[in-house]
């Protein structure tokens, strides 16, 4: 009788045990889904914290759902998990999404670079108040100035933009998408090449294409 209640005790240990090991296991799991300011290359980039800014520096975590903005010389770089890599321009503000699974991005202003690197089933895009980009496996920048002016430029893989009237307009790599919120929204991308090479120094951001500091002079063989 002590034999079997002892063997039923330590069944009970190990199923315990186990639990247990799974519980912290995925406690661990949930933190590593903190990203990260990789660098920062100039000027400030701050996040909002109970209604204030707070300075980042190299090194620091971030969260999903978390609101960030760069000042007017910034350039900083986030990584998060499952998710890519963010080059944020400057005088830029975007809200990160709040899951891994859907992620959302909302750009209220600025610049950003994105380099997703999403595991398959998951889906990302990044959200501003005239249209929304979808993205899986792609490197693209999104341009957003005064809530009025909207640009998404494909280096590699492509985009899916949603206008806001459902309509969806493709954009692969090497082409660009620009709109205005008060004029009719073009009903196809255009060839990025032009564009750059007149105004590039407007995407000095992105390093799929340009040189690092090279105010907007595009790499040899980019295209």
């Amino acid at each position: 009788m002590q034999k079997h209640i002892k063997v039923k005790y330590m069944a009970s240990l190990a199923i315990f045990s186990i639990l247990f090991l799974l519980l912290i296991g995925n406690l661990g799991w949930a933190e590593d889904l903190s990203g990260k300011v990789v660098d920062i290359r100039s000027g400030i980039l701050e996040r909002l914290n109970n209604g204030k800014w707070k300075e980042l520096k190299k090194g620091s975590k971030v969260s999903f759902g978390e609101r960030l903005r760069t000042d007017k010389t910034a350039l900083a770089v986030a990584e998060m998990p499952n998710i890519g890599r963010f080059v944020i321009g400057p005088d830029s503000e975007i809200e990160l999404g709040k899951s891994d699974k859907n992620f959302k991005a909302d750009m209220a202003r600025g610049e950003v670079w994105m380099n997703s690197n999403l595991p398959k089933g998951n889906n990302a895009a990044i959200s501003t108040s005239l249209a929304t980009a979808g993205v899986r496996g792609t490197k693209f920048s999104t341009l957003f100035y005064k809530g009025n002016a909207l640009c998404f430029c494909t280096c590699a893989g492509s985009i899916d933009v949603t206008l806001k009237d459902n309509r969806i307009i493709q954009v692969p790599a090497g082409t660009i998408y620009a709109m205005w919120g008060d004029k009719p929204a073009p009903e196809k991308a255009k060839p990025s090449l032009p564009l750059l090479e007149k105004r590039g120094q407007g995407f000095d951001f992105c390093f799929n294409c340009h040189i690092e500091g090279g105010r907007g002079k595009l790499k040899q063989g980019w295209e």
